[in-house]
This record gives C-alpha cells, sequence and structure tokens, in this order.
C-alpha cells in the first residue's frame, strides 16, 4: 500500500498496526463507509495494475476442506 501511496510512505511507516486497527474499527466499520469498504480491494487491485501492469494472473482456486470445531460461520458445510 506505501508504494501505491507514495512519497515517504515508500520509505516510513505511515500508521502502527494499532493505529490501522483503530481506524478499521472506528472508521471504516460505520454503515456509511460498508460499501466503499467493500469495494476496497478491487479499487487498490486496479491502482496497482495500473502502474505495473501484470504479466500474468494466477487464479488459484483450491477445493480442499479446512476442518474446523463446531459450527463456526463459514465452515462452508450446510
Amino acid at each position: 500500500m506505501g508504494w501505491i501511496v507514495g512519497g515517504r510512505a515508500v520509505a516510513k511507516q505511515v500508521a502502527s498496526t494499532s493505529q490501522m486497527g483503530r481506524f478499521e474499527t472506528g472508521f471504516l466499520c460505520g454503515d456509511e463507509n460498508l460499501a466503499g469498504l467493500v469495494d476496497s480491494s478491487g479499487k487498490w487491485i486496479n491502482r496497482v495494475h495500473a502502474r505495473h501492469p501484470p504479466k500474468a494472473i494466477v487464479l488459484d482456486m483450491d477445493s480442499s476442506v479446512s476442518p474446523t470445531h463446531g459450527s463456526q460461520e463459514g465452515r462452508g458445510i450446510g
């Protein structure tokens, strides 16, 4: 992310992990920001590709099962 932002972000620490965590939970998770948050990874990927177009894209599709304990959300079993 630092390379995309540019400037001093390339060589310096922009924010600590705890600062980023507080920003994510305190600001990004608000109802008014969820739509933008959902689309943010796609926008970052597009910005990276605009600066450094990929020569190839590898789609890693893994159908293996990851066992979980109990009835955890997202475990992939109906």
